[in-house]
């Protein structure tokens, strides 16, 4: 080709290519506005399937450049309105009009035996966040609740790999001796069982009903709140396949300064009044070889945790279903802490007819505890456990096994590590499953009945052997104990339903009958003395001293319940509910009580005075007023009962019987009146969204143990006495504080007071010094000597109350002024120990498929003992303790009473401000965008990085301020890292 061709060529190539580039790109505007025609500023554009898009301006205009318009579709969205899209025709401008979208309003929540809408409710029913429920990877259904809702409390009382040594308190303490926690319904059943046995993955939503209203439908069980678990169901469509799996390592959050072996070869050395200040044989033999221990770093270990989840859920018009299965196994920082958990839930709805249908859901579960943790806290009070061991010992013998004895001199105080050697199998075995028929009656419209049943069962065994190479086996020549315990609970409910709307009124009657029994069965064998070790478990037959006992009981509840919600043209509500209630364990003229309750609420947004104000999107006053009981008591608590007493006559042993509880045929439920003002609210089309609750209860005739002359050689009977009162207030708000194409900013904030204070104890206006009972304070008061510090000379001594004091004592506050210490008359209120008030701040930013989630949690106004501060090291320091500023002549500004056993003659505790806040979880996720999904066939693809436990802000200077136990397991801090694929 000619170099005259070839230019030709080349200029026509170079005139085409942007005539093409300009045929394929097209440029659509258009406009968005409201029903009323006002412009939408900030509306995202998007092209649906890509990431291409754009935001209308403040006139509410757009232009978007597309490269195609064949079957293009956009998609228009702002915050308060539905979403809409548009098919890309011909056109190459459109007028987009978007309705304002009630959708928070109209989403169902669960309130008991029924579903409502959010604008509907009248009651204090707070819904846990779905994020989270989705976006963390939960193992436990409490690391999801705490610090959700405003209201609900998690107390953690001490670590572990379960992680289910916690408690819940829903609206604070009501009771001072009885149960405080809430009833847990799931699936509409009550659940008895642990909540680390509930599988986080298969829960749908979780609501908590906290005010009289709410709860009265539960009755008796209702005073302490209920918290509403609702597992996944199946859903008309394909079949969904999703895979979750996440992996993470385990650190300590906080470990306590032990002393070294030199650090405690000087304490102990140098401590004054102390029994003996001379090295045993074994601690002088460590100490000059040099191989003292750090037993916490042999007690503790780098955790993890594993899960893998596979569910498929989908279903027809006629039948939908739902199978998840979970594998779970987490190693805890504490050496030989494991636990194991197996799960699966199948799930299936069927519709028989147009006016049949009927639904199951089982979980089965399996959860393997086996093996015994080593031991941190000092049980038996001989210097055991890693937080007091005396680092001048031998964990180890010469060949590296662990040795029986690694005290010498103080073989009372175990080897902390033996626990690693003993043989335990723990095993538990749940089921628990719903079922339920539902009839439309075809010929009353609206009317339907509903029988649904449930049953949970759980079988536990326990097998532990001693051998003889830790101490327990070697004094008892090998002990074992066989442990198997039943649990069952029945369930049945018949409930008829009534729903209607005519006109502008809107009614829903519903009606249950129900019969709930519980029983439970435990047998153990312990055997003592056997020929050898090789059996272990399962030589009894062998032991030369066997110890059997068992324990049983059977309680029964039934119930009617009736309730009436009312409705006047969406904006007046009323909710009228009665329960009756039997439970078998209360007194023959107690059994049954009646708890009735009403509530209002006033949609004010719906009326039509309110149009004109645009920025109140929502406004709902509500108030409720209601009894509820509390039956926490155990089975057969009114009824007398007796104890074996066996006696010798001549020679031969008889077996015999003492009473040790009288009866109470007047025993009865503690009752609770309750009063909620809550206000429900909405701003810049529900930008901003908040509730605030206002509440106030009351409970009569507590559960409590009143002393009796003890005469009959009974000290004490059960009896309805006391009164306690219980306020607070709550506020919510979740807001969008920025929300373009590309970019969300959401903020769910929380923030709870509560008090509560004793009214009357025993009807005679007198405190319970004692129990630390008193009159107007707190349920949880500390009533103790207050420390003051120390003496830090001679002259402070003499100015004092405690003349037989010297430099460097502990100074007791004296709080009567009379010039001396006393123990009776001194003490004072210090603080107490359930926190004023708690909150939670979660932020959530997207950015394009990037997600991060910052959770941060705080408790204040809490005070809590430090154990840590106390120099607990026994007459003969034989135990070990934190590394303190000890004052002496040569430190006179040490902060710490001095090291003299004298020093804290009184035994007084440092009390410490509790409260925190903590940087629980910080989570960063990656989605896949939605075209590559498509390309894939891929409904999901997501991973994530998770922490929890990061940071910690605290003046507590104990081991943990959110922990109860400071001598156990302690918290750890954990990395996560995960993967969700869906097909």
């Amino acid at each position: 080709m000619s170099i005259s061709a070839t230019l030709r060529l080349t200029i026509m190539v170079l005139l085409i290519i942007p005539r093409l580039a300009f045929a394929q790109t097209t440029l659509i505007k258009g406009r968005v506005a409201d029903a009323d025609g006002n412009p939408i500023p900030g509306a995202a554009v998007a092209v649906k399937g890509t990431s291409s898009g754009t935001s209308t301006l403040p006139d509410g205009t757009f232009s978007l450049q597309v490269s195609r318009t064949d079957g293009l579709v956009l998609v228009i969205s702002s915050l308060g309105f539905a979403e809409k899209e548009v098919t890309v025709g011909s056109n190459t401008f459109y007028n987009v009009l978007l309705e304002k979208s009630e959708q928070s309003l109209n989403a169902v929540v669960v309130v008991g035996y029924g579903t409502q809408r959010k604008r509907d409710v009248t009651g204090a029913v707070a819904s846990i966040p779905k994020e989270r429920l989705q976006q963390l990877p939960n193992t436990n259904v409490a690391e999801a609740l705490q610090g959700s809702v405003p209201g609900l409390q998690i107390n953690t009382n001490g670590g572990g790999a379960e992680g289910n040594d916690l408690s819940i308190l829903v609206r604070g303490r009501n009771s001072i001796s009885a149960s405080n926690s809430p009833l847990i319904i799931w699936d509409g059943i009550p659940y008895t069982g642990g909540i680390s046995e509930i599988n986080p993955n298969d829960v749908e939503s979780i609501e908590v009903l906290k005010d009289a209203s709410a709860a009265a439908i539960y009755g008796s069980r209702g005073s302490n709140g209920v918290i509403l678990i609702t597992s996944k169901q199946g859903k008309k469509g394909k079949a969904d396949i999703t895979y979750d799996g996440f992996y993470s390592t385990q650190t300590l959050i906080n470990k306590p300064r032990l002393l070294t072996g030199p650090e405690f070869y000087e304490f102990k050395t140098t401590r004054l009044n102390a029994n003996t200040n001379v090295l045993s044989p074994q601690e002088q033999e460590v100490y000059d070889a040099g191989k003292w221990v750090d037993w916490y770093d042999l007690a503790t270990q780098q955790g993890s945790k594993m899960q893998h989840s596979l569910s498929v859920r989908g279903g027809t018009d006629k039948v939908s279903y739902y199978v998840g299965g979970t594998y779970l196994d987490v190693k805890g920082i504490a050496r030989n802490d494991r636990f194991k958990r197996y799960s699966i839930r199948p799930s299936l709805d069927i519709k028989i007819t147009p006016w049949l249908s009927m639904a199951t859901s089982t979980q089965i579960s399996f959860q393997d505890r086996s093996g015994l943790p080593v031991e941190f806290d000092d049980s038996r009070n001989a210097g055991g456990g890693a937080n007091f061991f005396n680092p001048l010992t031998a964990p180890f013998n010469e060949d590296g096994s662990i040795a029986v004895y690694a005290y010498l001199d103080n073989k009372q105080a175990r080897n902390p590590l033996g626990n690693i050697l003993v043989k335990n199998q723990d095993n538990s075995y749940r089921i628990f499953s719903t079922n339920s028929l539902k009839v439309e009656i075809p010929f009353v419209k609206g009317l339907s009945y509903k029988l649904n049943t449930g049953v949970e069962y759980e079988n536990v065994s326990r097998k532990t052997y001693y051998g003889r190479n830790v101490a327990v086996g070697l004094e008892k020549n090998g002990n074992a104990i066989n442990y198997n315990s039943l649990g069952r609970n029945f369930t049945i409910e018949n409930i008829l339903n009534y729903s209607r709307e005519f006109g502008v009124h809107s009614l829903n009657i519903t009606a249950l009958y129900s019969s709930q029994s519980e029983d439970f069965d435990r047998d153990q064998l312990e055997g003592v003395d056997f020929p050898n070790d090789v059996l272990t478990n399962y030589q009894m037959n062998q032991a030369s001293l066997l110890t059997p006992s068992s324990t049983n009981f059977k309680q029964n509840l039934l119930s009617q319940m009736a309730r009436i919600n009312y409705g006047y043209d969406g904006r007046y509500l009323l909710t009228l509910t009665a329960r009756r209630d039997g439970y078998s364990a209360f007194g023959k003229d107690k059994k049954y009580g009646i708890f009735p309750s009403a509530a209002v609420a006033w949609n004010i947004t719906e009326e039509n005075f309110m149009k004109p104000v645009e920025v109140l999107s929502n406004l709902k006053l509500r108030a409720s007023y209601g009894l509820n009981g509390n039956q926490a008591v155990s089975s057969y608590s009114s009824l007398a009962t007796m104890t074996s007493a066996p006696y010798i006559s001549g020679t031969t042993l008889y077996p015999g019987y003492i009473p040790n509880k009288l009866s109470n045929e007047n025993l009865g439920w503690e009752s609770t009146r309750s009063f909620s003002l809550g206000l429900d609210f909405g701003l810049l089309a529900n930008r901003i969204q908040g509730t605030i609750d206002l509440y106030s209860a009351r409970t009569e005739d507590l559960l409590l143990l009143r002393s009796i002359s003890s005469v009959q050689g009974i000290t004490e009977v059960l009896q309805n006495i006391g009164k306690t009162s219980n306020k607070g207030i709550e506020i919510g708000i979740t807001s969008t504080n920025i929300k373009s194409r590309n970019f969300t900013w959401n903020t769910n904030a929380n923030f709870s007071s509560n008090r509560n204070r004793i009214l009357d104890l025993y009807g005679d206006g007198k405190d319970d010094v004692l129990n630390g009972w008193f009159i107007n304070k707190p349920i949880r008061m500390i009533y103790a000597l207050q420390y003051d510090g120390i003496f830090r000379s001679e002259e402070e001594v003499a100015a004092s109350a405690q003349k037989d004091a010297q430099p460097g004592w502990v100074r007791v506050k004296d709080v009567d002024g009379s010039g001396t210490i006393n123990t009776a008359s001194d003490r004072t209120f210090i603080g107490q120990q359930d926190p004023k008030f708690t909150w939670g701040l979660t932020n959530t930013f997207r950015y394009k498929e990037f997600s991060l989630m910052v959770f941060l949690h705080g408790v204040q106004g809490v005070t809590k003992n430090n154990p840590l501060q106390s120099d607990n090291v026994f007459a003969d320091t034989r135990r070990n303790t934190v590394k303190k500023d000890w004052w002496s002549p040569k430190n006179p500004n040490g902060t710490h009473f001095s090291n003299d056993a004298n020093a804290n003659k009184l035994s007084v505790q440092q009390y410490e401000n509790g409260s925190f806040m903590r940087l629980k979880d910080v989570s960063l996720a990656y989605e896949l965008p939605a075209s590559l999904k498509k390309r894939l066939q891929l409904n999901a693809a997501k991973c994530y990085v998770t922490a929890r436990n990061l940071a910690t802000v605290t003046k507590y200077k104990g081991l943990d301020p959110e922990l109860t136990d400071q001598n156990g397991i302690p918290l750890q801090r954990e990395i996560v890292v995960g993967l969700t694929i869906g097909l």
